[in-house]
Formats: C-alpha cells, structure tokens, sequence
C-alpha cells in the first residue's frame, strides 16, 4: 500500500511541476528571435570589417612593396654611378701621380697636387655613393619584406571576414525557414 500512495505522490507531483513550466509567449520567442538575429547582424559586421581591413593591409603593403623597389632601383643606380666614379678617378689619380716626374716649378707641382686632391675627393664620392646604394638596397629590401607580410595578413583577415559574413548568412537562412 505504500508502494500505490508513493506513486500517487510522485504522479500528482509530476502532474504540478509540469503544469507550473509555461510554454514561451509570443512575445518571448519575437525577443529571442530579434537577439539572435542581432547576433547574426554583429557577426556579419565584424566579418566585413575584417575583410576591409584585410583589404587596407594589402593596399598599404603593396605601397611598402613599390617603395621598396624604388630603394631598390635607386640604390642600384648609385652603386653604379659610383662604381663609374670610383674606376674612372682612380686611374686618373694614378695616371696623375706617375706623371710627376716632369715638373719643374713649385706652381706646376701645386697645380698637380690640387688636381691630385681633387680627384681623391671624386674617389671618394664615388666610394660614398656605393655606400649609400647598398643602404638604400638593404631598406628596399627591409621594406618589401614587410610589405609582403602585410599583403599576405591582409589575405587572411580577408579569408577569414569572409567566412564570418558567409557563417552568418547561412544562419540567418536557416531562421528564416
């Protein structure tokens, strides 16, 4: 008999509980929707907000990019200006400098010394404009480098912004029917 009158307890308490749970009302489940249709909204939005900072990164390392092979070309112009420069005024200083033998004024040994000095400065320009090439080259090639990290993270954010607008899209679809 206890057994019955222990049933009869737990199916009349069932019966409550169960009557006490509402079903959501119209209003709750229009809440529910519109929250979750927000979230989709937001998650489409930071997609594309990726995906335009994806495409900002690509534009500026493409910038990068250029101007590195502007250091580039230009730094490569001066080594071989000043390779030119280098060749053709160390063998004018030495063409100058073996030809000392004929003079036989202190006028004309100081004109010589001047033209001496003058073309050593010329060497030295020249060794300068090697110097300052192969550092434009390094720059250049500094610039390019990150310029390409920038372009591939820029891929990525696009990858990945486009994934989130196409995840939301799909689950907005799938609310809708």
């Amino acid at each position: 008999m206890k057994g019955i009158i222990c049933i009869l307890f737990l199916t009349g308490l069932a019966t409550i509980t169960g009557c006490a749970t509402k079903s959501p009302t119209f209003g709750d489940r229009v809440l529910a929707e519109g929250e979750t249709r927000i979230e989709v909204a937001e998650q489409w939005a930071q997609g594309k907000n990726q995906s335009i900072t994806g495409e900002n990164q690509i534009r500026d390392g493409r910038k990068l990019v250029e101007k590195g092979r502007a250091d580039l070309r230009k730094g490569e112009q001066l080594i071989a200006s000043g390779n030119v420069e280098v060749q053709t005024n160390r063998q004018a200083y030495q063409s100058l400098s073996q030809t000392a033998q004929g003079i036989d004024s202190g006028e004309l040994a100081l004109e010589r010394v001047a033209k001496l000095r003058k073309t050593a400065k010329e060497w030295e320009d020249g060794e300068e404009k090697i110097v300052e090439g192969n550092k434009l080259i390094q720059r250049g090639n500094t610039k390019i480098s990150e310029g390409e990290s920038e372009i591939s993270k820029g891929q990525k954010l696009i990858v990945s912004g486009r994934e989130k607008m196409l995840a939301a899209e799909s689950r907005y679809q799938g609310e809708i029917e």
